[in-house]
């Protein structure tokens, strides 16, 4: 029981996982398996021997619970997996989304540089009709300007014909009078001759001839001293009119000079005005908010100096980060050129190994076939073994041994030399790697040196491509043999006809163009080498068009259904790009011919497929219609045009024969026809292409008997010449005629040329190529960097050492910022200690400002006091001089009635002279001269002392003048509800002045050193602190008094302010006359005094004030 058990469960186990390594492998994976140890119970119960019946129960359910528990286990994990792989599978489909959007973004990327590039070419277009219009007009105005002189000549000689007429007709009517009077004259002479005879009447004849020719003469004296006169008058008046146009021409100019120097003071002063009021608007809000700002300012000056610390740090982690990233992208890239070196390797060896199986296919049907065959004459042999004799079988024996061993030793020698080429291609990529590897970054870097070698082995290669691709295309198409004529070309076979003959032609234009490229690069300058370097990523991704086609050739799926879009674009890019980069190198006549002639063949090729074609698309009866004559005039100038190709190569340059020159040269004019004899050829090719695929379309449905009728394929051909030459309504036969003329009259030029040897030159030193300097220049540059090697080692020790001194001044900076951080603490706490002093102090100012305001005020009060007691006592020194005198006159009269002593005739007078109305008791009164001396001394006395202050006062006045004038600054006016008087202000501001000068004096007699033995309590950053403290202080009050003064200058002057809504700012004149009395002179004006032109000169003088006020009263008058 125990051994069919155990049986049984291991079958179904080894069941079970038969299949979870069966799904696992359908899945990719596979789950491991988990050895049990070998105290399990599953091994215990294999060890033990056979127990008890009652003890394998429980062992068989605990294997089979633990097996199902892996099997559930494995079962999730089988699911997980699957849903994973759904996942990628989604991903897959994505990513393949993605790579078509690549290409095809890709695609759109090279149709829109087409486009561009069209549109580039329709720009230059553009640009040249626009320049061709512009000199068309330009000849049609010119021409336009001539006639309009030719017309203005002929109206001047119309007028002059004119005036000769009238002056003939007034001629003719004097000779008529003149004849009439000769005919009265010859009546009166034959009547004197009857009468008197011959010589009286001559006599009378003749006095009467002088008398009139006198009159007459004495009529043209008058009017030529009429004419005379009158054009004397003319001229003076003419004088007189051009002296009053000169004048009045410089009294304008004058004018406008003033009015250009006005105009410009003017727009200055406006300038000044300008600024004067953007600045002025708003200075006292501005005050109040700058403070504001400042104090808030200050606040996060402290706060943004702590974050510039922060980020100052977080930047020098930044640049850390971003070095160490520039490093990593420099690697990623160094290993993304690797990488894609190792895929390039790997898709060169993969061809290889193709190749080798292909040969080892080819090899295998060989040998498959001669087995095949040998086994058939075997099986002759032996049924004719009874007839034959051994004579007959031991040649056939020893022939059959030796085709097999002769391609048996075929196959090895293959596979030998196809070994050896892998080991050399293999050392060769290993010896390049190796090579790079030690070459520096510059050179690996993106448009370096290596991508300039990397674009000259490019251009071989496509040549090479090139030249395989057709040489597998005449191969496969059988282009060598002769071509078909007939209805065999009307299907499939014509058209692979005509697809490789049109593929070999394009390859032969893109090996022209690429013959261009390798002369450039091997000729060109270093600079234009590198600028090509950079390029090369474009350069490379145009070489899968030709990679494509090798592919095709490989799989052998090269037909007339593969598109040749690719090709063109890479032959349309590479000429753009020669074009742009290349067009000023100089190309080598002898491989421009050369690819000239191949050119011209390969379009005769093509020329000659598709008028076959057509020959056969045309149905029969229709030989003598245009289009077969054009067919047949075709054929018969490709075949001209063969023979002038085959007498070119005959003299071509390259054989040892005798008589061909060693090299080509020709000009400029020569390699321009060639190009347009290229232009040509590629319009025939591409009409008779449109035609024959416009023709094939058409005979696809007929029968075979049927064809085409030649006018369609007129209208068809008209068409495509219109499309492809760009004209309109023109004649397409005669177009394609015409270019097949050209290009037969072009080689035949060259040919006769070629034959008379006009071409032949010496073969050409060859220049230095770019490569070679470029290698030159990099070795130079290496030596003179090993050489730097040495001194870098020892800056590296210098470097070494500055590091340990640095990390030393690091530790001494850290401990700098520590006491740093404590001054700033300190400085804090003393800058709070200040700004509450200085509050306190300013509370104090406050109060006594409005002590001082009262105290001016009862000072004011107490002045209107006095200056009353002074009105009421002068009033009472009036009444006591009226008093005095009429006191002195009685007492004078007194004196003269009685010589009685002077007291006694005093009180007498006095009692006596008095009225009635002033008697009254006694009064003891000095006398009245006594009085009067007194006075009179008083008086002297007070001007004495007026004169003194006036002297004083002039002198204060003249030491003031010579001191040198205050310029005050522009600073904000005092608000107008400011109740302090000018005279309040004056003596406070006097009163700051000499406070703040006491404060300096004893701040420079008391010059306290800052004490750093470290004795004193109080530290010396504190002091420092301290005393810069108490200067920035003293100097913020020397600003504000300095404002102060300047303000108070600039209220009490008159005219040096100007007032505004929002403030009152200094006027410019002022500001102007105050910086212009530094120099002791102001400028005044300026005046103007009219003479002759060109005899102006500039005078300066320097006048003083009465002089100045004289000229300005002569200028008034």
């Amino acid at each position: 029981m125990f051994t069919a058990s155990r049986e049984s469960l291991l079958s179904s186990l080894s069941g079970d996982v038969g299949e979870l390594s069966l799904s696992s492998q359908q899945g990719a994976l596979a789950a491991p398996v988990t050895p049990q140890p070998s105290g399990s119970p599953a091994a215990m119960a294999l060890q033990v021997p056979a127990t008890p019946s009652k003890v394998e129960p429980a062992i068989s359910k605990q294997e089979e619970e633990s097996l199902r528990a892996q099997v559930k286990d494995l079962e999730e994990k089988l699911e997980t997996l699957k849903i994973k792989r759904t996942e990628d599978k989604a991903k897959l489909k994505e990513l393949e989304k993605h790579k078509i959007q690549l290409e095809q973004l890709q695609e759109w990327k090279t149709k829109m540089q087409e486009q561009q590039a069209e549109l580039q070419k329709q720009l230059k277009e553009a640009k040249k009709e626009a320049r061709e219009a512009q000199e068309a007009k330009d000849r049609y105005m010119e021409e336009m300007a001539d006639t309009a002189d030719a017309i203005e000549m002929a109206t001047l000689d119309k007028e002059m014909a004119e005036e000769r007429a009238e002056s003939l007709q007034v001629e003719v009517d004097s000779l008529k009078e003149r004849v009439e009077e000769l005919s009265m004259d010859l009546e009166i002479l034959r009547h004197e001759i009857s009468e008197k005879g011959t010589d009286g009447a001559a006599s009378s004849y003749q006095v009467k001839q002088l008398e009139e020719q006198n009159s007459r003469l004495k009529e043209a004296l008058v009017r030529m001293r009429d004419l005379s006169a009158s054009e004397k008058q003319e001229h003076v008046k003419l004088q007189k009119q051009m002296e009053k146009k000169n004048t009045e021409l410089e009294t304008l100019r004058t004018q406008k000079e003033k009015l250009q120097e006005e105009l410009k003071l003017a727009e200055s002063t406006v300038d000044e005005l300008k600024e004067q009021v953007d600045a002025a608007l708003g200075s006292e809000e501005m005050v109040e908010t700058l403070t504001e700002r400042n104090l808030d300012l200050e606040e996060k000056v402290r706060e943004l100096r702590e974050t510039v610390t922060d980020l100052e740090a977080i930047n020098e982690m930044n640049d850390e980060l971003q070095e160490n990233a520039r490093e990593t992208e420099m690697e990623l890239r160094e290993q993304l050129d690797l990488s894609g070196a190792k895929v390039r390797e790997a898709e060169k060896k993969v061809e290889a190994a193709q190749e080798t199986v292909a040969d080892y296919q080819q090899t295998i049907n060989k040998y498959r076939e001669l087995t095949a065959s040998l086994q058939e004459a075997n099986r002759e042999l032996i049924s004719q073994q009874s007839a034959n004799t051994e004579q007959t079988q031991q040649p056939a024996a020893e022939l059959f041994d030796f085709k097999i061993k002769f391609a048996e030793t075929k196959a090895y020698a293959k596979a030998i030399e196809m070994e050896l080429r892998k080991m050399e291609v293999a050392q060769a990529n290993r010896q390049v790697s190796l090579l790079t590897s030690f070459m520096p970054d510059s050179f690996l870097r993106h448009g370096g040196d290596h991508d300039c070698i990397l674009v000259l082995l490019l251009i071989p290669r496509l040549i090479c491509k090139a030249e395989l691709i057709s040489k597998q295309a005449h191969e496969k198409f059988d282009l060598n043999g002769g071509l078909v004529q007939g209805a065999a070309l009307r299907g499939p076979p014509g058209e692979q006809r005509s697809f490789a003959s049109g593929l070999v032609y394009s390859l032969g234009l893109l090996q022209a163009t690429l013959h261009k490229y390798e002369q450039a690069l091997n000729s060109c300058s270093v600079e234009v080498f590198k600028r090509m370097g950079t390029l090369y990523s474009e350069m490379s991704f145009h070489e899968r068009s030709l990679d494509y086609f090798i592919d095709l050739l490989h799989k052998d799926q090269l037909d007339e259904t593969v598109q040749v879009e690719p090709l063109t674009k890479a032959i349309k890019y590479y000429q753009q790009l020669y074009s742009v980069h290349l067009a000023d190198q100089d190309e080598d006549c002898t491989v421009q011919l050369a690819d000239h002639i191949k050119f011209t063949q390969g379009a005769l090729d093509c020329m000659g497929v598709e008028v076959a074609r057509l020959r056969a698309f045309l149905a029969a009866g229709q030989e003598s219609s245009g289009l077969a004559v054009l067919l047949k005039d075709l054929d018969t100038s490709c075949s001209d045009i063969r023979q002038f190709c085959k007498k070119i190569r005959r003299r071509m340059p390259g054989t040892d024969v005798a008589g061909v020159p060693a090299a080509l040269s020709f000009g400029s004019q020569v390699s321009e026809s060639l190009t347009e004899c290229r232009r040509q050829l590629t319009r025939v090719v591409a009409v008779l292409q449109e035609v024959a695929a416009a023709g094939a379309q058409m005979v696809a449905p007929l029968a075979e008997q049927e064809g085409l009728n030649a006018l369609k394929l007129e209208d068809i051909a008209y068409k495509a010449a219109e499309q492809v030459y760009g004209l309109q309504g023109v004649n397409g036969p005669e177009l394609l005629r015409q270019s097949c003329g050209s290009v037969i009259t072009t080689m035949n030029k060259m040919a006769t040329a070629m034959q008379e040897g006009e071409y032949d030159a010496e073969k050409p030193q060859g220049k230095t190529p770019p490569v070679e300097m470029r290698a030159a220049t990099v070795r130079a540059e290496m030596t003179d960097a090993e050489g730097l090697g040495v001194k870098l080692e020892d800056r590296e020790t210098v470097i070494k050492e500055l590091k340990k001194s640095l990390k030393i001044k690091g530790e001494e900076l850290s401990e700098a910022n520590v006491r740093l951080s404590l001054l700033e603490k300190k400085l804090d706490t003393s800058t709070k200690d200040a700004d509450e002093r200085v509050e306190k102090i300013q509370t104090k100012l406050d109060e006594n400002l409005a002590l001082l305001k009262k105290k001016e005020k009862e000072f004011e009060e107490t002045m209107d006091a006095l200056q009353a007691d002074i009105d009421q006592l002068e009033a009472e020194k009036a009444e006591l001089k009226q008093r005095i005198q009429n006191q002195s006159k009685m007492t004078i009269e007194g004196l003269r009635g009685s010589p009685g002593s002077g007291i006694a005739s005093i009180v007498q007078g006095s009692a006596g002279g008095l009225p009635p109305s002033m008697a009254g008791p006694a009064q003891v009164v000095d006398s009245p001269l006594l009085r009067q001396q007194v006075e009179v001394q008083r008086l002297g006395i007070k001007y004495l002392k007026n004169e003194n202050n006036r002297l004083k006062a002039e002198k204060m006045k003249a030491q003031l003048a010579s001191l040198p004038p205050l310029c005050p600054p522009k600073l904000p006016q005092v608000s107008k509800e400011s109740s302090t008087s000018p005279e309040g202000l004056n003596t406070g501001i006097y009163r700051r002045t000499d406070q703040l000068l006491a404060t300096l004096l004893k701040l420079s007699a008391e010059v306290k050193v800052v004490d750093i033995t470290g004795k004193t309590a109080v530290s010396a950053s504190a002091q420092l602190l301290e005393q810069t403290a108490r200067l920035k202080n003293l100097k913020d009050a020397l600003d504000k008094l300095q404002g102060e003064v300047a303000e108070h200058v600039v209220s009490n002057q008159p005219g040096a302010r100007a007032s505004s809504d929002f403030a009152t700012f200094p006027v410019s004149s002022f500001i102007k006359a105050k910086d212009e009395k530094r120099g002791g002179m102001v400028f005044v004006g300026r005046v103007a005094i009219p003479c002759a032109r060109g005899q102006e000169q500039v005078h300066r003088l320097v006048l003083s004030q009465q002089q100045l006020q004289q000229v300005h009263n002569l200028l008034m008058v």
